[in-house]
């Protein structure tokens, strides 16, 4: 895949910061180096979640507001090596997509994950750069998540994913939302990159910015899809 990848989730809950968080984890422990971009302008979260909150100084709004360089604003997680977060600034501010693009664009990182809400910034980024949408396999994310391609392709993308993310096989057929996964895909309109298992013990390390020590089911999901991202044939399931 290309060098800068655009995340957005479908609603609230839909886990795009896990899921942004846990595949740059994934990619820097590939041995690539990796930047995440904390596109949440005024709802920063990916700092707390690789634990680098506690170390910040300057973030994305310093960077464009030019009040220091981009390298002062660039932190380096513990998580892996090669990993490196770029925080969004804790209150909003008004960022142009064409900003915001020539700034990842000046980024020497092999990837670069932009971990962005469904606002006019993101959609602007999906015209320039591939996008992920993350799903959760339920009628109201999955609604939501054609309306957010629908909105992208409008925009201009033409290189949209999927990942369904906190999917528990247990659940998905005893709800029966839906005949299969096909139909969930066929739904939101995106060609499936991946599936993540729900995941409550890597889903609470993030939560209180600590690395892992166990290799879980979500983690093993993520780390397949990263090296699909990194260009290796690895079948969906």
């Amino acid at each position: 895949m290309e060098k800068v990848t655009v995340i957005l989730s479908s609603k609230g809950g839909s886990g795009a910061s896990f899921v942004t968080a846990g595949l740059g984890t994934a990619l820097a422990k590939r041995g690539k180096s990796v930047l995440i971009a904390d596109c949440g302008f005024g709802m920063r979260e990916i700092d707390l979640m690789l634990g680098v909150s506690d170390r910040l100084v300057f973030d994305m709004g310093d960077v464009i507001s030019e009040n220091c360089k981009v390298e002062n604003a660039v932190y380096p997680s513990d998580f892996a090596d090669g990993l490196c977060v770029l925080p969004a600034p804790q209150e909003n501010m008004s960022v142009s997509p064409d900003v915001l693009k020539n700034l990842l664009e000046t980024l020497d990182y092999d990837y670069i994950l932009a971990d962005c809400r469904c606002d006019s910034l993101a959609f602007g980024l999906s015209r320039y750069f591939q996008t992920v949408i993350t799903v959760q396999p339920e009628p109201l994310s999955v609604r939501c998540g054609n309306r957010v391609f629908l909105k992208c392709r409008e925009c201009g993308a033409n290189n949209i994913r999927l990942i369904i993310n906190r999917f528990s096989e247990r659940d998905f057929f005893d709800k029966k939302y839906f005949a299969d996964l096909d139909e969930v895909i066929d739904k939101v309109g995106a060609r499936l990159l991946g599936v993540v298992p729900e995941d409550d013990i890597l889903s609470s390390a993030f939560q209180k910015g600590l690395p892992w020590r166990e290799k879980t089911k979500a983690l093993y999901a993520l780390d397949r899809i990263a090296a699909r991202i990194d260009g290796v044939a690895i079948p969906l399931f």
